[in-house]
């Protein structure tokens, strides 16, 4: 299933660690399309953490577990705490609070008091707990020094409550001296207990809130920095365990993929294996089928037979936006396509862009293809008799089609929206060999943050749609030289399309040779 199509469909908690993750992808590759405008990247960080919840989805089952062997373990020490023998608390006592100093130390210098006191041992008393409680009052007045002012309201709360029974347990004039005992004995254990799980929780919020602050304090550029390394990292990290099995990682099964995609490459064969990988993308986006990457089901062991247009693990979280790339080139062939049955004379550089010869076709045909790719209603669709009003249209500045003739255009304009078209087919072919033969070619440097967002691939318009998609519109910089117009593409906006789709290709591109530098 197409994780971006079909998380309804996942158990929740997996359904939201590949969310997060896409988010924290979309953070780092195409920001403009999650951050609003007038807000940062740091603005954004309550949505996507830099420290996410356990990455692999087995950690599902394996939190679960945690959880139930964590009251278990709390409550076993509860009852060792609760027995009145003090070495018997004494012992319990040695391991949980060496687990509190491990849960404090990173908020303190290695030569702080308060963890030369925990890691002292225990000393012999007959009052363990009574120790314990003063000892848990120093350790949270410590962290209240440390603390942002929101946690201070949470630390005195616990410190009241280390207070406030130390009054009632002495006071028992009714209960036999040993069922007092055992009374107080088992509320202090409870409070020490409860302290306890509530200090290390209280130190995990606090390392949270020295990240944002740590965080906070960066520029843009560096706070950029550190989302792209974490979304490399957890990007790569799920997928592995994703296509893992038996405990073990994906990375064979991974690399399996990756090489029998490279496999079915047609055509010529480049030497160097960069240059094979991006023409089989571009293989890929060429298909009328729509890219997908599909995770694989669980309970089979063997590997699911797929009849569409598969992309290997690797471009897992980059499919959706390869979707949108592949539609948006089949908008600017159907662009082209339709141009050329207008015949309208080419457009100069220096002709104004809505003169009165009708070259304002482009941007209206452009806008309806745009809509249709960026449509989030797949009800909305754009009807073939639009595109057809704007040829006819167009053609009526040249020449005046008789009744027939205007049939014929719109007979025309319809097959060019279908598939096996012999004009469509022709544009299609020059485009993606300039784009495959633009893509192989190095770059220094593409410095872009916008994207190109989506059309159902296939042209049959109307039909299943992918997800919400950015504005088009933005101009992007790259160290690559301007293309030579490919014929049949040389209206200035579609010279301008190809560019754009081309630094958002080329951005993709480089974002998978970082993340899976050893599979390309």
């Amino acid at each position: 299933m197409d994780f971006r199509q079909n998380l309804s469909s996942l158990p929740l908690e997996l359904a939201q660690i590949l969310s997060q993750t896409y988010f924290l992808h979309l953070l780092a590759t195409e920001p403009d399309i999650v951050i609003p405008h007038g807000k940062s990247i740091l603005s954004m960080m309550g949505q996507s953490p830099l420290k996410p919840p356990e990455p692999q989805p087995a950690a599902i089952f394996h939190d679960r577990v945690k959880t139930a062997v964590h009251s278990a373990f709390w409550q076993q020490a509860l009852e060792a705490l609760s027995d009145p023998t003090p070495a018997v608390q004494i012992d319990r006592l040695k391991g949980l609070l060496f687990d509190v100093r491990e849960a404090i130390s990173p908020l303190f210098p290695k030569n702080h008091e308060i963890l030369a006191t925990l890691s002292a041992p225990v000393p012999p008393t007959a009052s363990p707990l009574i120790s314990t409680s003063l000892l848990l009052k120093e350790i949270l007045v410590a962290l209240r020094r440390r603390a942002a002012p929101v946690r201070d309201s949470t630390i005195d709360g616990l410190l009241a409550d280390l207070d406030a029974p130390l009054s009632p347990i002495a006071a028992s004039p009714s209960a036999s001296p040993s069922s007092a005992i055992k009374s107080a004995t088992s509320q202090l254990a409870l409070l020490v207990v409860n302290t306890m799980k509530s200090i290390i929780s209280l130190a995990e919020t606090m390392k949270a809130d020295l990240n944002q602050f740590v965080l906070g304090s960066m520029t843009e550029t560096q706070l950029k920095d550190v989302v792209v390394q974490q979304a490399k990292k957890r990007e790569k990290e799920l997928v592995l365990d994703i296509w893992g099995d038996s405990g073990k990682d994906g990375r064979e099964r991974v690399q399996a993929h990756w090489q029998n995609w490279i496999d079915e490459l047609e055509g010529e064969q480049p030497s160097q294996p960069r240059d094979k990988w991006i023409r089989r993308l571009v293989q890929s986006l060429s298909s009328t089928k729509p890219v997908s990457c599909t995770i694989p089901e669980p309970v089979s062991t063997e590997e699911p037979v797929q009849d569409g247009n598969q992309l290997p693990p690797q471009f897992f979280f980059t499919a959706p936006r390869l979707l949108y790339a592949q539609n948006y080139l089949q908008a600017l062939v159907v662009a082209a396509a339709l141009r050329s049955l207008t015949r309208l004379p080419a457009l100069s550089q220096s002709d104004p862009p809505n003169d009165s010869r009708g070259h304002d076709f482009m941007d209206r045909i452009w806008t309806l293809l745009k809509a249709e790719i960026d449509e989030e209603d797949p009800s909305a669709s754009t009807k073939i008799i639009n595109f057809a009003d704007e040829v006819v249209r167009a053609r009526r500045l040249v020449s005046v089609p008789d009744e027939q003739e205007e049939a014929q255009l719109r007979a025309a304009v319809d097959r060019t929206l279908q598939y096996g078209d012999a004009v469509f087919l022709l544009l299609q072919k020059r485009l993606m060999t300039a784009v495959a033969h633009r893509l192989c070619e190095p770059t220094v440097d593409v410095a872009a943050d916008h994207a190109p967002e989506r059309m159902q691939t296939g042209r049959t318009l109307g039909a299943g749609r992918a997800d919400k998609r950015p504005r088009l519109d933005a101009q992007a910089t790259s160290s690559v030289p301007a293309m030579t117009p490919v014929k049949g593409f040389e209206e200035p906006l579609l010279i301008r399309g190809i560019e754009d789709i081309l630094t958002t290709l080329r951005r993709h591109i480089g974002w998978i040779e970082t993340v899976w530098v050893d599979s390309s």
